[in-house]
């Protein structure tokens, strides 16, 4: 089961289980994670579980909410990120599996979409075959209790992998085309468009 740790002054303060499919913070009593603090709304933000996912959204508050540092008005949570809401900090800690992130981040490769310039391609499972499309800010998959890895674009117009082990330890690497990783038991290759080379042939395909 997912869950919050609620992290004042560097101190945790309580965990809380993410039950049900709605949970809100604020100052008011009747919230389940109550922040009593004048820098907090009455009813600041809610994440609301839909299947596998938990979305986080401000509720108009007075003084925003923050994941990593970063405003936002809905987000969807991965494993790791923190909430700022006023003085806490809100460890999001999650349980969900790289099959159920496959399944919400994969496209079939008939949907490839000419303007996709990297992208994953998924070398064995139930989605072998698949592509995971890197148009976002960046991709996590798996989870740190069994291995995780965050690819996001870098200074440099690349890709920069991120592998996090379940000390937060950190290493960072470029990526390279054609290279594989690995996360849990699923196989990835890391694919870039050759403009010179039609989408249908591109590396880690088989067609001839």
């Amino acid at each position: 089961m997912s869950q919050l740790v609620v992290i004042l002054e560097k101190q945790v303060i309580k965990r809380v289980p993410i039950k049900g499919t709605s949970l809100t913070f604020g100052r008011n009593n009747h919230c389940e994670i109550s922040l009593p603090d004048r820098t907090i709304s009455n009813r600041h933000a809610r994440i609301t579980v839909v299947r596998d996912d938990c979305f986080l959204e401000d509720l108009d508050s007075t003084n925003g909410t923050y994941v990593n540092q970063q405003l936002v008005d809905r987000h969807l949570l991965e494993d790791g990120d923190t909430i700022g809401l006023g003085k806490y900090h809100i460890q999001f800690e999650s349980d969900q599996s790289v099959d159920s992130q496959i399944r919400r981040l994969s496209v079939h490769p008939k949907l490839m979409d000419a303007t996709y310039q990297y992208w994953l391609q998924i070398l064995n499972g139930k989605r072998s075959g698949y592509i995971i499309p890197l148009q976002q800010e960046r991709v996590v998959l798996g989870n740190r209790r069994n291995g995780q890895i965050l690819i996001e674009p870098n200074a440099a117009g690349l890709y920069s992998m991120q592998e996090i082990g379940m000390s937060n330890s950190r290493l960072t690497r470029t990526l390279i085309p054609g290279e594989e990783l690995r996360v849990e038991d699923i196989s990835f290759r890391f694919c870039l468009q050759d403009p010179n080379v039609p989408a249908s042939f591109q590396p880690g395909d088989t067609t001839p």
